[in-house]
């Protein structure tokens, strides 16, 4: 048997090669066993002579040995029957030209980072998914690794390789920069992540695909927890020393201006700062008065865009011949006294274009806006060309979507194009606890424009407060207290019912006051009785008007179901 020929042989797959007899004598070595045990010459020697154990201990089992330099080896046997020899294999697991410490060690690397990372090979199949990956989607490398991509994720429901971005990118070579998209649905909510996807290319040969996704879930919750943070303390008034200043791209207000501590404001901002990440067109539904451009203006300023302009028009204000030009620009001579000039799509770059009262807009309008939403090109008046637009559109209504499209005031097929994210801002009424914390930042506002010493509304007055609709929503109630506030004496600390001027008292309080005032059921002149009289009033009226339907009363009434039940237990009202 030629031992240095076997031995030749081996050493051209593992680093270090020494062969032994049944005896454990060193019958060849390639010298990297030599280095380790420090020696010249070991040909002859007994293994367990040098290393102090027998060679017998590592045939099953890798054993590691550190040397000076902080080098690293492992060692392992195998003993052949036929020949009756040990075969030493020995690696060195600190040397970065062996191709296994230098996987180990990426590997390491990629399940330690904070970003996502996933792989695909040539078939479609993921071979990489790692730890932040799985924290990011939800999902465990066991339901994902060796399955193809449009198998895992749910935006696939056809299971069809086409719709797979990384196919797309392995077909293409063509990487995608700083996508922001949703490929997981955990209980049909979206797991959004920021990622960047491409191809890995050999020999002019794509052979596998990888996405590096960024973990930003935590950096938008702290976000979100600072806004909502200076919320809190700018609606004490901290915010109001200064008059406002628009920004350089056109907005003045951010989610840290909108007011009110009720859960149902919380949840409304919460829900705008999530859609103002996406690049979605919004409908914003509200009635007149609730903030609807404090909100475009504040989804704007939270989003990625937020450098680009922010451009808005309300489309009540200007008249049908003026609205096409103004919005998708114009060429000389288009008409008489017509300039060359840019339109409002355009002028908003890639920005935000905010159209507000959308529900004004004329029909044979509406048309010419839907084409221009879906093929995302402008032709300026008088103009054969077309020029393309990028800006998100958010729209603004005052009045329910389906009521305007049965009335054949907006066209279906915009609807559904505007309304890729919706966001409904409840009126004033609906959110009962924020009226009085509304109306003191309010009072806190007018008092140092009009050097009051104001701190808050009287008892009986808050109560007529929380009772009344508030049909002009915040704009009335800010009307409201800059009103009362101009009647206050210097000296006086609460707003009453005197301050209020007569017309607006009445509008509060109502003729039905009077009646009630004058009806013997009335008889103790103290406000809560009085206020419960006209509750009493309010309920049966409608009661008896939707022919004692709970349901509709509730409705017309703009409280939900339970909520009438208890008011008619407490007011003892039976049919």
């Amino acid at each position: 048997m030629n031992i240095k020929w076997i031995g030749d042989l081996l050493k051209d797959f593992v680093l270090g090669i020494a062969i032994l007899d049944i005896s454990e004598k060193i019958l060849w070595s390639n010298g990297v066993l030599e280095g380790i045990c420090g020696e010249e010459n070991i040909l002859e020697k007994y293994f367990y002579q040098i290393f102090n154990y027998s060679i017998n201990n590592i045939i099953n089992e890798e054993i590691s040995i550190k040397i000076p330099l902080n080098k690293v080896y492992t060692m392992r046997a195998k003993f052949i029957d036929k020949e009756e020899i040990f075969i030493l294999y020995i690696n060195e697991i600190t040397n970065f030209n062996d191709k296994d410490t230098k996987l180990y060690c990426l590997e390491e690397i990629i399940n330690s980072i904070n970003d996502g990372i996933v792989v695909s090979d040539c078939e479609g199949k993921v071979v990489l998914y790692n730890k932040s990956q799985e924290k990011l989607e939800e999902l465990s490398s066991h339901e994902v690794l060796n399955k193809y991509l449009w198998e895992v994720y749910e935006y696939n429901p056809e299971n069809n390789p086409e719709l797979a971005e990384h196919r797309n990118v392995y077909k293409s070579k063509t990487s995608i920069i700083h996508r922001y998209r949703a490929h997981v649905f955990k209980k049909g909510i979206p797991k959004y992540v920021s990622y960047s996807t491409h191809p890995i290319v050999k020999n002019g040969e794509t052979i596998a695909v990888y996405s590096i996704c960024k973990n930003e879930t935590s950096l938008q919750n702290l976000l979100m927890e600072t806004v909502e943070l200076k919320r809190e303390l700018f609606s004490q008034g901290e915010n109001d020393s200064k008059s406002k200043k628009y920004r350089k791209n056109g907005t003045i207000y951010t989610f840290t201006d909108i007011m009110g501590s009720s859960e149902i404001t919380k949840k409304v901002i919460k829900e705008a700062q999530t859609i103002s990440l996406l690049d979605n067109n919004i409908l914003i539904v509200g009635e007149t008065g609730t903030g609807k451009e404090v909100f475009a203006q504040s989804i704007h300023n939270f989003g990625k865009n937020k450098e680009e302009p922010f451009v808005a028009i309300n489309c009540a204000a200007i008249p049908e011949n003026l609205l096409e030009g103004i919005l998708f620009g114009t060429t000389k001579g288009a008409y008489t006294g017509a300039l060359t000039q840019s339109g409002l799509f355009e002028e908003a770059r890639g920005g935000t274009l905010f159209l507000d009262e959308l529900n004004s807009m004329p029909i044979s309008m509406q048309s010419k806006l839907l084409r221009v939403l879906q093929e995302k090109v402008v032709r300026r008046l008088g103009s054969s060309s077309t020029i393309p637009v990028s800006c998100r559109v958010i729209t603004a209504i005052n009045e329910e979507p389906e009521k305007l499209i049965e009335e054949k005031r907006l066209r279906l097929d915009l609807f559904y194009r505007i309304s890729g994210l919706f966001l409904y801002i409840p009126p004033l009424r609906e959110r009962s606890e924020d009226i009085i914390s509304i109306g003191e930042f309010y009072i806190r506002k007018y008092n140092r424009l009009l050097h009051k010493k104001v701190k808050t509304f009287s008892k009986e007055l808050k109560e007529i407060m929380i009772n009344y609709r508030w049909n002009g929503n915040v704009r009335e109630l800010s009307h409201f207290v800059e009103n009362a506030l101009v009647r206050v004496d210097d000296e006086e600390e609460a707003l009453n019912l005197n301050h209020i001027p007569k017309y607006i008292k009445n509008r509060m309080l109502g003729n039905l006051s009077m009646d009630i005032l004058n009806s013997n059921e009335y008889t103790t002149k103290d406000l809560p009785n009085f206020l419960r009289a006209i509750e009493k009033n309010i309920i049966l009226d409608t009661l008896e008007k939707n022919r004692w339907n709970i349901t509709k009363s509730a409705n017309e009434l703009g409280i939900i179901r339970q909520s009438l039940d208890y008011r008619m237990k407490k007011l003892n009202i039976e049919k």
